[in-house]
This record gives C-alpha cells, sequence and structure tokens, in this order.
C-alpha cells in the first residue's frame, strides 16, 4: 500500500507491513460494522496473505502525458470498474468461508479491528476509480490546492447527509466516489437550483425525477428529499452503469449529459477512428459537451484530493461514521415549525434535513415523513403521543383574486397582515392574482374541524349542549360572534364556567334564511361553498356530513344564506376633469385614502365613466 509525501502526487513512500494489514483490515468494514468478527478475520488474514506476496512497493510514479495514448502508466490499464481484483480490497461476498482461520489469528486481529469514528478515515484508500485514472485530471486538482477552504465548507454541509449516502452507495456496491458527486453537483446545498431547473443535492431536473418516482407538486419536491432523491440518484447511476458497458465514468457523464449526448459522442468517434470497440470516457472527452467534459474530471479531482487532503494540509470537517438522522412516519398531516419546536431542532436543521415540503405543513395526503438527527427522535416521538393538537392544522387555504388586497384577506378571516406575510415567507404587502396563500386561522377554529359542536337548529335559532373542552371564546369564535353578545343571550356572566350538558342559544346574527339545494352532476361541498360565500365546514355540520363523504346529485341539502353585508362604501362614477384630488376633498378624504381603498396609485390617471368606490368612514 502506498501514500503520497510532501503534497505531491507523484512522489510515493512505503508502509510498514502491519500498518499496511491495519488500514486494509479498517477499510474494509462498513459504516454500520454489519460484518460478523469471523468474516473480519477472514478478511485481514487474506489481505496480509496477498500483501505477503509482493517484494516491493513501488516508490515512484511518474504521470504520462494523457495527450499520448501510446504512454500510458500500468495503473491506466486497470478495469474501468471499481471491482477490479488487481485494485480492489476483498470483500465479504469473495471471502465465504472463514476456514483456517486459528484462536492465535484471532487474538493478532483483536489488537488490529478497530472501527474508525471518522468518516473520511473510513473512506481512506477506497476512491479506485480516482486511483485508476490518475494524471487524466491533473489540471483540477490545482482548484482545490489553491482554494484550501473551499473543500472544508462544503464538508461542513455534508455533515447532515454523507453517512447515509455512503451507506446507500456501499449497499449497491458501487465506488466510494459516488458518494461525492453531490459536491461536484450542488455543494452540498439540498435546496441548489440550476438553470435549467434541476434541484436538490443530485440535481435532478424534472423529468427524470418523475422517471424516478419523485413526485413534485405543490407541496412538495421529491428531487428536495434526503432520502428518496438519494436513493433514486444511485439507481438511475447503477442503470447507467449497466447500459454503458459497466464503465463507471461513461455512466457519470451520462447522468450530466443525458445517455443520448453520450451514445451520440461514441458513435462519433467510432465512425472517426473506424473502430469496433466501445470507447473510454478519455476517448470521447472532446466530443461531449464542455461541462460534462469538465463534469468527471472534477470528480475524480475531488475524490483524489479528500483522500490526501492532510498530505496537502487541506482540513475537512470532521464528519462522524455513524447515522446522523432517523425517519419517523407520521399518521397525519402535521405543521413544521410545530413539529421543530417540539423536537428541540433548530428550525433550520430541520429544514437542512427536510427539504422536499415547500408549504409550511406536510401535504394533506399522505404518507407523512419526516427526518430527525437521532439524538432528538425519542423526545419527539413522546411528545407526539402527547400532544394530539398537532395535527390540527391551523391555517386554510386562499386563491387570490384579482382586486385582492393583502389587508382585505386579513380582514376577512380575522387575522392580520403580519400572521400571512410570516407563514407564507412574504417580504411585503404584494401579491399576486392567482396565487394561493395559506392563512392562519386560530386553534380553536382549527379544532373544530376535528371535533364538531353539539347542536340543534330550529330556525334562526340555535341551541348549542356544552360538552368537554367548550369554552365561550371557543363558542364565540366559532358562531362569530362576540362573547359579550353570547352571554347575553343567555343571561350569564362573563366569568362563569361552562358545564357540560348545559344548553346555550345561538341568534346566528350571521344568517337570516335558510334554503335547501339540491346537489347537480358535478357538484360538491366545496362547490357549493363557492357559490353561496359559506364554508365547507358549515355545510357539512348544518347537514350532519363528513367533509369527505362522496354526495349524490339529487341530495337536498340545507343552507343557511349569509346576511347582506352592510354597505362600507358609495360608487362614484368619474367625470370628465376629475382627479383623485378633486375626488377626495369633496368627499373629505385624503388622496392617499382614496388611492388605497381604490388600489390605485396616488399618481394613477382617471378616466371618464370610470367607477371609484368612496369609504363611507374615513
Amino acid at each position: 500500500m502506498t501514500t503520497f509525501t510532501n503534497g505531491n502526487p507523484c512522489e510515493f513512500q512505503k508502509e510498514p507491513l502491519m500498518g499496511t494489514l491495519r488500514k486494509t483490515v479498517l477499510l474494509s468494514q462498513p459504516l454500520s460494522k454489519q460484518l460478523p468478527y469471523k468474516t473480519q478475520a477472514t478478511l485481514a488474514l487474506s489481505a496480509l496473505l496477498f500483501l505477503s506476496g509482493c517484494s516491493t512497493l513501488p516508490t515512484d510514479y511518474t504521470p504520462k502525458n494523457p495527450s499520448n495514448p501510446s504512454a500510458k502508466n500500468s495503473i491506466d490499464n486497470t478495469s474501468r470498474s471499481s471491482h477490479s481484483p488487481k485494485q480492489a480490497v476483498p470483500t465479504a461476498q469473495t471471502l465465504q468461508s472463514g476456514k483456517g482461520i486459528t484462536a492465535a489469528d484471532h487474538r493478532v486481529l483483536d489488537d488490529k479491528i478497530h472501527y474508525h469514528p471518522i468518516i473520511w478515515d473510513e473512506m481512506q484508500g477506497q476512491f479506485h476509480l480516482a486511483a485508476s485514472h490518475l494524471g487524466r485530471y491533473d489540471s483540477h486538482l490545482a482548484y482545490f490546492h489553491k482554494n484550501p477552504n473551499y473543500l472544508n465548507q462544503v464538508t461542513k454541509r455534508s455533515k447532515p447527509y454523507l453517512h447515509f449516502i455512503l451507506s446507500e452507495v456501499q449497499k449497491r456496491d458501487m465506488p466510494y466516489e459516488m458518494a461525492l458527486l453531490p459536491i461536484v453537483e450542488s455543494s452540498f446545498k439540498a435546496t441548489a437550483k440550476s438553470s435549467q431547473s434541476a434541484v436538490g443535492l443530485w440535481q435532478f431536473i424534472p423529468s427524470t425525477g418523475q422517471m424516478y418516482g419523485l413526485d413534485q407538486n405543490w407541496w412538495y419536491d421529491g428531487r428536495q428529499d434526503t432520502v428518496q432523491s438519494t436513493q433514486a440518484a444511485l439507481d438511475y447511476l447503477k442503470k447507467l452503469y449497466t447500459l454503458n458497458n459497466n464503465d463507471w465514468l461513461l455512466a457519470l457523464a451520462s447522468y450530466n449529459a443525458g445517455i443520448g449526448n453520450v451514445y451520440k459522442a461514441i458513435k462519433k468517434y467510432k465512425q472517426q477512428k473506424n473502430a469496433k470497440t466501445t470507447p473510454t470516457f478519455w476517448d470521447i472527452q472532446h466530443l461531449l459537451p464542455k461541462e460534462t467534459q469538465n463534469y468527471v474530471p472534477q470528480l475524480l479531482a475531488v475524490s483524489h484530493t479528500i483522500n490526501h487532503a492532510e498530505n496537502w494540509g487541506i482540513e475537512l470537517e470532521p464528519v462522524n461514521n455513524s447515522p446522523f438522522f432517523t425517519e419517523i412516519e407520521l399518521g397525519k398531516q402535521i405543521t413544521l415549525s410545530e413539529a421543530a419546536q417540539i423536537s428541540g431542532v433548530t428550525e433550520e436543521m430541520f429544514s437542512l434535513l427536510n427539504p422536499g415540503y415547500l408549504r409550511p405543513t406536510t401535504p394533506p395526503e399522505g404518507p407523512f415523513n419526516i427526518l430527525l438527527p437521532i439524538e432528538y427522535a425519542e423526545k419527539f416521538k413522546l411528545r407526539l403521543a402527547e400532544e394530539n393538537s398537532l395535527f390540527d392544522i391551523q391555517w386554510m387555504q386562499h386563491k387570490i383574486k384579482p382586486g385582492d388586497s393583502l389587508g382585505a384577506i386579513a380582514q376577512k378571516y380575522h387575522t392580520s397582515t403580519t400572521a400571512i406575510r410570516t407563514l407564507n415567507g412574504l417580504k411585503n404587502n404584494v401579491i399576486q392574482s392567482g396565487k394561493t396563500l395559506l392563512i392562519p386561522v386560530p386553534s380553536q377554529l382549527a379544532a373544530n374541524v376535528q371535533r364538531p359542536l353539539k347542536e340543534i337548529y330550529t330556525g334562526a335559532k340555535k341551541i348549542h349542549t356544552v360538552s368537554s373542552g367548550d369554552s365561550l371564546w371557543r363558542l364565540s369564535s366559532y358562531y362569530n360572534v362576540d362573547i359579550k353578545t353570547l352571554c347575553q343571550w343567555n343571561n350569564i356572566d362573563i366569568n362563569t364556567p361552562l358545564l357540560k350538558g348545559q344548553r346555550l342559544e345561538i341568534h346566528s346574527p350571521d344568517y337570516h334564511k335558510q334554503i335547501t339545494h339540491t346537489l347537480k352532476r358535478g357538484e360538491s361541498l366545496w362547490t357549493l361553498a363557492q357559490k353561496y360565500n359559506v364554508s365547507t365546514d358549515s355545510l357539512a355540520r348544518w347537514n350532519k356530513l363528513k367533509q369527505s363523504n362522496m354526495i349524490q346529485p339529487g341530495t337536498q341539502l340545507a343552507i343557511w344564506l349569509p346576511k347582506p353585508p352592510k354597505k362600507q362604501h358609495k360608487n362614484y362614477q368619474v367625470k370628465n376633469g376629475d382627479s383623485l384630488w378633486v375626488i377626495a376633498k369633496a368627499n373629505q378624504l385624503s388622496t392617499q385614502q382614496l388611492a388605497s381603498y381604490n388600489q390605485l396609485s396616488i399618481k394613477a390617471y382617471l378616466k371618464p365613466g370610470q367607477i371609484l368606490k368612496i369609504p363611507l368612514e374615513s
């Protein structure tokens, strides 16, 4: 076994035999220490026998000119696959029996087999692709030597992901270089986005993501999901490896440029050279897109540099060689900020682990999985069992219509513009027609959706029977009346506690008459709610339905029509010579008030015949 000295990739030194044996044994272990003791012993003894057959180790290596195909060093003639017996350490699959291992061997190996606490030690010496093609990517090595801080920053960002990625690489028996591909693709930024709409650690474009089962919708993008995207990317690379005659470099090129472009380059090369065998990546490199020409050498250079970082004075962030996160399955939709809060994880770390979720909650349709650092998982599960209210989603959707303003929307839903901006990540009050906002609502209102209130309707007056958990505040919010009015209706004091079974009168000032609607084909609770300006929850409550019920055409539904809103403004038709200033002065308003009420600029030009709304109260 050899190591670089003095930071020079062209200078080698020998290691003591037992040191080589120790490193060989250590590097044979997977991350999860799954190999049984007998297999570990077999690996170590086999490595010792393998090394004892070598009388000397190379002490010098000078890369040949890669542009001269006749001047190839023997190291370049190894198989392009990472499984070449000339360079790969024996694996558990190649050593079946472990026969011949004596008790004395076990005692010796007890002192030699250790677990690597840092993942870079686990990966040390395992980058066989980079070693096989040494000398082909020298120009790309220079960047990392000149910018030593780059890999330090990138390896810091890799902390939540790298152990999981490497374990998935090992499961598929792939070259270790594949675990470092997110460095080239996204610099380990889980929400990275390219100009070609590729996103995530692995930079999937939409079509390839769909091909590999990564859902993409308003709520969620599987291309940014840590687990799903990693598994899809590695499965995709394995398929490309098979389609490229078991050549990992061509598989990587296909991942970057698309397999069609690689096949075109191969075909063109064969025509130019009259060749019958499949060319290597280096043969067709100049025929590939410019980005791909550099893509594969960059990955090899990254791997080689990380393998020899200490020799070159490059500091890698220590990454623990143990699982960082665990996946928790939830039974229902949940608010993500509350999930982070009860788990004790910072919102920043929670976002790093769960970047696939695009909204403040998990999607309405499951499954609902979140990732948490392992040390926080048990606490979260315990709190989750205690806090059932976490599943009471405290928001509703509002599709922005032409003429909507954030202030008007906030007033409609009895909330504030600040709360809406915070929930939707808005920097200001500017909103766009056609977009959808999530509107925060009080938790008590959200709870009503889960637990209907007990009530009897008798015309415009209702009788409500108090049940566990009811309060004056909850009832006033539910029926959209103030607490003082509710108390006056029932001749009770505002501080009097409610008793289970107590009957309260609800006069429902918001509804003035009841009608019956016969459901037509294509109609639903949602379409009726929009038509009559009521909520789907109210429709379901009035007719003793669940919102998930399928309602057949011909069903008769009771609907309480809302009272017409009190007129808040009068209409004014603009005449020749009118301006905002003239009209505002005539109505004892400021120009700014009039412009804002009509959602106009203060410098807006008025046209004769245009209708302005004049607020009745300034």
